[in-house]
């Protein structure tokens, strides 16, 4: 994905899919929007400290600080080359109040007890096999009241990967399973949304999208037509906010 947006945009973008506003965002746009949707079902970030869980190249987390000011943010990603992207690119805008950490979401190592106020993990926890261990550890590093967004793909019908799902690191729960293993940890769920007509929609009208050159456009019409089959055969969109409750334990 590195050397694909290199070639087609000349640039980096967030690695989640887009929301719509209107039918003439382009993808950058539809991705901030995405973004903002998921902030704004959290209590304002400002005065709070904030976890950004598989944060990707970390444009997603740097948008966030920028946008939306809070006391801290902290991004984890289990790859180091995005990382390596991540603090290069802070340090060109000389930003502070931001850090970026190479983690694994089932350990959260770097992370401390009751550390956080807010959390969010979009479109990064269908690659952990032990979904339950990383709801674990978001349950002990955020603070008591604390909540969360966790946004991404999920299997229609609950059934364990196959052997190619394993190899590509794909491990989708169906959303009953999230809202089991979240009872079992006293998490509380303030909501949840069905997103798959709305990002289902933003791949409708995408040739707008990429660069004339042949094998830009050629690639990203390919990914998105394997994404769009996706969405539309095997998996929707699921979003689930929730909230560590004032009694729990860390």
């Amino acid at each position: 994905m590195y050397v694909a947006y290199q070639r087609i945009y000349g640039q980096q973008q967030m690695l989640h899919y887009p929301l719509y506003q209107n039918s003439d965002q382009d993808l950058i746009q539809g991705q901030r929007y995405f973004t903002d949707h998921c902030v704004s079902l959290l209590p304002d970030p400002r005065g709070k400290r904030m976890l950004d869980v598989g944060c990707g190249n970390g444009l997603q987390t740097l948008y966030i600080h920028e946008k939306y000011a809070p006391q801290y943010l902290y991004g984890v990603d289990m790859n180091p080359m995005h990382v390596s992207i991540a603090r290069q690119e802070k340090a060109r805008r000389t930003l502070d109040r931001i850090d970026f950490a190479v983690d694994n979401a089932q350990s959260l190592a770097s992370i401390g007890d009751n550390s956080f106020d807010l959390a969010i993990c979009i479109e990064s926890s269908h690659h952990y096999p032990d979904k339950d261990a990383f709801l674990g550890q978001l349950k002990r590093v955020l603070r008591p009241g604390g909540q969360f967004v966790i946004a991404d793909l999920v299997r229609k019908e609950d059934r364990e990967p196959g052997r190619l799902s394993k190899k590509f690191f794909l491990w989708h729960w169906a959303p009953q399973r999230y809202r089991e293993a979240l009872t079992r940890l006293d998490l509380a769920i303030l909501r949840e949304e069905d997103l798959t007509d709305r990002v289902r929609q933003a791949f409708r009208n995408t040739n707008h999208w990429f660069t004339p050159k042949p094998m830009g456009r050629f690639y990203g019409q390919f990914l998105t037509s394997l994404y769009r089959r996706q969405i539309e055969d095997l998996l929707q969109y699921f979003l689930i906010v929730g909230q560590k409750t004032q009694a729990a334990d860390s």
